[in-house]
């Protein structure tokens, strides 16, 4: 049933001569972390700090438990299963490692769909930017189906992990924010979390089926990796969150030139050092570190400069400048 859907939108694509196919490949990077972080630092570090946490909890939660259910359940993406289907080669070149759930779509619920839920009686989303924002998550889900590196059932349960991600911080937040100290058992939870998916990623076992070509279809010990870079960057967010909540404690209200700066500093360094990870991650290795420790090691660097350290030294910039003035 799965199979034949995708057949049934492959021959739309086939139909159009593939009209619609730089639309939804555009759709589609709507849904990646790297695009949504981006997103997220911007209300974070400068207009709605809690609505910023939230989103990040959102998302790495999700993630979180998308990572265990991926390496668990070792789907082969659709091609693989039936060699009628044919992706869009843009999109399939993305599309490494097992299939199910959507990691797509999965972000797309916990961001999107956290972006539209009211976190506090201040700040009510208008009712129709939540319509629009909901559309925006149909369309990104169906993308991933669309572009043939997704079954509808990848989709469908990656929505529910986001709905459930969403459910579940919105009821942790009041918590944390109303009882003295549960801030350090959030994040030792996540924190607990995020060894357990790195324990389990490295030692369970993969399966090790070959294609046509000899090759491996997908090899676990990637997967193993991609589970350590999840829960290095999560690792990342729970401790920044809980240092910059004890000792930091930035505000994001300032003047509009000062929001700019930050924006302009958090995003410049952050990239920075998210481009410059992989050359970490080599050079830890060859310390004799083993891979998926590097990864995550580094991960967990560049998160934790993106909620702690980056709004640190902004704070630092913006107490300078109101000492001049």
């Amino acid at each position: 049933m799965d199979i034949s859907y995708l057949l049934f939108l492959q021959n739309i694509r086939e139909a159009t001569g593939g009209a619609l196919d730089a639309i939804f490949e555009y759709i589609t990077k709507l849904g990646e972390t790297s695009v949504l972080l981006f997103l997220i630092g911007l209300i974070y570090w400068c207009f709605d700090k809690r609505k910023g946490i939230f989103l990040m909890f959102t998302l790495y939660w999700g993630r979180i438990i998308n990572g265990f259910i991926k390496i668990t359940a070792c789907v082969y993406r659709p091609w693989i299963r039936d060699a009628r289907i044919t992706p869009i080669p843009a999109a399939q070149a993305d599309a490494t490692g097992y299939s199910f759930p959507s990691g797509h779509t999965g972000n797309a619920v916990s961001v999107w769909g956290g972006l539209a839920v009211d976190t506090d009686e201040k700040s009510k989303v208008p009712k129709a930017f939540k319509i629009l924002l909901v559309i925006l998550i149909i369309l990104i889900a169906f993308s991933r189906n669309y572009l043939g590196v997704h079954t509808p059932q990848d989709v469908l349960v990656a929505f529910v992990i986001g709905i459930i991600s969403i459910f579940a911080v919105a009821k942790l937040m009041p918590v944390i924010e109303n009882n003295k100290n549960a801030d350090i058992w959030a994040m030792l939870a996540g924190v607990g979390a995020c060894v357990l998916l790195m324990a389990y990623a490295a030692l369970k076992s993969y399966p090790a089926d070959y294609g046509a070509d000899g090759k491996i279809i997908v090899e676990g010990s990637k997967m193993a990796v991609d589970s350590f870079k999840t829960a290095g960057g999560a690792m990342g967010v729970f401790i920044g969150w809980f240092i910059e909540r004890r000792f930091i404690k930035f505000s994001t209200d300032i003047k509009t030139a000062e929001k700019v700066l930050r924006a302009v500093f958090c995003i410049f360094t952050y990239t920075m050092i998210d481009h410059f990870a992989g050359t970490g991650a080599d050079m830890l290795v060859s310390l004799g570190i083993g891979n998926g420790f590097a990864k995550a090691m580094m991960q967990f660097v560049c998160m934790f400069w993106f909620v702690a350290l980056a709004p640190a030294i902004s704070k630092i910039f913006s107490l300078f400048f109101k000492e001049k003035n």
